[in-house]
């Protein structure tokens, strides 16, 4: 989506997607995606709780968000005053373990690859014909063997964000680099009133681990 898409949904405080707490799938699967000090990339992380839960549990976590009033709500509501720092791609902001970059995803430069990556609400925001390269972006950032825990979203508006990701789709776009497994898929229609208000008939969410394959 244009990044004014993104900067007018939080002017006028439409963010549906973010979650007051840390995500349920994050929270069921944390030991099979990532090992005690590792480091998490979380993409389009918004101001999302998942951060700080990631490094209370001893992580090295960075994100990366799009909109500044993102990044300034998720230190503000803390009482934190992070450190700013030009980077290339963007600008870091750092504090409480937590560092997260205000810039475009697909411009974000990282000196090291990271062991994992949580995309809780990056991949379904996505229209479809940004998906390859933002897998692309995703996997050059990720250390071989490292790997994803992907939360998709599926139901039948037929529009988005967030856009429909059914499995073959999650396969299609990370299979040639990577093994893929579906671990969990739930109906979650009554917990989303606001997609059943504008027509869907079914809603469901499913996680997938995603193993980038080592170098030969």
């Amino acid at each position: 989506m244009e990044p004014t898409f993104w900067q007018t949904r939080w002017e006028q405080g439409q963010i549906g997607f973010h979650e007051g707490a840390p995500n349920r799938f994050l929270l069921r699967h944390i030991e099979r995606f990532a090992a005690n000090g590792a480091s998490v990339f979380v993409p389009l992380c918004g101001k999302t709780t998942d951060l700080d839960w990631l490094a209370a549990r001893g992580l090295r976590v960075t994100g990366c968000e799009l909109v500044e009033q993102a990044v300034r709500d998720f230190f503000r509501e803390r009482n934190i005053t992070p450190v700013e720092s030009a980077v290339e791609g963007g600008v870091a902001f750092d504090g409480a373990g937590v560092r997260v970059v205000r810039g475009d995803v697909f411009e974000f430069v990282c000196n090291e690859p990271f062991d994992s990556v949580f995309d809780r609400a990056a991949l379904v925001a996505m229209t479809p014909d940004q998906r390859a390269a933002y897998v692309a972006k995703v996997l050059s950032v990720l250390k071989p063997g490292g790997r994803v825990l992907l939360v998709a979203m599926e139901h039948d508006l037929g529009q988005g964000p967030p856009f429909t990701l059914y499995e073959d789709d999650v396969r299609a776009l990370y299979e040639g680099e990577c093994a893929v497994s579906l671990i969990e898929r739930e109906d979650v229609t009554r917990d989303n009133q606001r997609f059943v208000d504008r027509g869907a008939t079914f809603v469901r969410e499913a996680a997938y681990l995603i193993e980038r394959r080592p170098t030969k």
